[in-house]
């Protein structure tokens, strides 16, 4: 199995406000089961991160805390199975195996892990759907370049072969 980083929030603030006197933290390294050979590594926020406001990014990156607000990016989130999220995810694809409150909204696919529990929304142009998964909302599936069918123009042809019908079956009876 691939192995891929893994920093908690001490890593991310030395590293982002340049503590001169604070050592570098070291690098840890926990294999991601999320891993795999096109994507080999990828940044990993850890079980004991908790963080509010939003979070946007690039790339692909595995979440296991958990997190209030809104996740924004047009690359891949994973949701790692001891993830809870309060708010909006809105990305590329997701793939998830934790708990979300709120709606999920990508562009391209959503993969829902047998763990996975979603309570609000998900919108994707494909979702994959494990057993054992559960979403307490509305499904949507949209695929922009794919219209709708005409239904009202199916159903009135419809309509009009009903009365046809009628017609039909109240002219042999009369007889």
């Amino acid at each position: 199995m691939a192995e891929s980083k893994s920093f908690g929030i001490g890593n991310l603030v030395g590293s982002r406000f340049g503590s001169s006197d604070a050592a570098p933290a070291p690098e840890v390294s926990t294999p991601s089961p999320y891993a795999s050979p096109s994507h080999p590594s990828h940044p990993v926020i850890t079980e004991d991160v908790e963080v509010r406001g939003e979070i946007t990014f690039s790339g692909r990156l595995e979440f296991n805390g958990r997190f209030e607000g809104t996740l924004e990016s047009g690359g891949e989130l994973i949701v790692g199975e001891s993830a809870v999220v309060k708010g909006t995810v809105q990305v590329e694809t997701a793939d998830i195996a934790g708990k979300i409150m709120g709606d999920v909204i990508t562009s391209g696919r959503v993969h829902l892990r047998p763990e996975a529990m979603i309570y609000g929304d998900v919108k994707a142009g494909v979702i994959v759907v494990e057993e054992g998964a559960i979403v307490d909302g509305k499904i949507t599936i949209t695929q922009p370049d794919r219209p709708a069918p005409d239904f009202a123009n199916i159903f009135s042809r419809l309509s009009k072969g009903d009365a046809r019908a009628r017609r039909t079956a109240g002219q042999s009876s009369d007889d």
